[in-house]
């Protein structure tokens, strides 16, 4: 063998030596990495300020203190609660008494009542944030009540539910309601 051969064989045995050790030490090296990446929860909570009543006859239109707002920090866990629209509606114990109420100092600039029934929230809530609140007290208009039912009135009741949606990808409350409400 000549020296140009054995210089070309000596190349091609160290290339492969050095090709098998970098491969197999390409094929066991790893890496240990953690997942930081964790589900949102769109989580809220209703929240109300109810001091205790003097019952008055519901003849005398009485008023009661309720204020009824929303919060977006249920979950306890900060950076785990998502943005979101909210709505509320509000149902009564008796639709007698659904039909005499009358809220008092109803925020009209943040919350719109549609036709279904629900008064949304204009504007994203965010987590940590709360929304204004939809009214502060009660009224019963006493002349918008059926004589025939009064005796069943005065332990009324005033259920308040809320839903929210993600805010993320939605220009606007209307339009994730809307997608919500029919997604595909």
């Amino acid at each position: 063998m000549t020296g140009r051969k054995k210089l070309t064989g000596v190349i091609l045995v160290l290339a492969a030596v050095l090709g098998i050790g970098g491969t197999a030490a390409y094929l066991t090296s790893f890496d240990k990495a953690e997942n930081t990446v964790a589900a949102g929860h769109n989580t809220t909570d209703i929240e109300e300020e109810f001091p205790d009543i003097t019952p008055t006859p519901i003849d005398k239109n009485p008023e009661y203190k309720k204020k009824v707002w929303v919060s977006n920090t249920a979950s306890g866990e900060e950076g785990f609660n998502t943005d979101c629209f909210v709505r509320i509606s509000l149902g009564y114990s008796n639709d007698d008494i659904g039909r005499a109420v009358v809220l008092k100092n109803l925020d009209t600039d943040n919350w719109i009542h549609k036709k279904d029934g629900y008064y949304y929230y204009r504007h994203i809530l965010k987590e940590g944030e709360t929304t204004t609140p939809l009214f502060t007290g009660v009224s019963i208009d006493s002349s918008r009540l059926d004589d025939t039912y009064l005796d069943l009135l005065p332990e009324f009741k005033i259920q308040v539910y809320e839903e929210s949606v993600q805010s993320a990808g939605f220009s606007d409350y209307e339009k994730a309601w809307e997608y919500y409400g029919s997604p595909v």
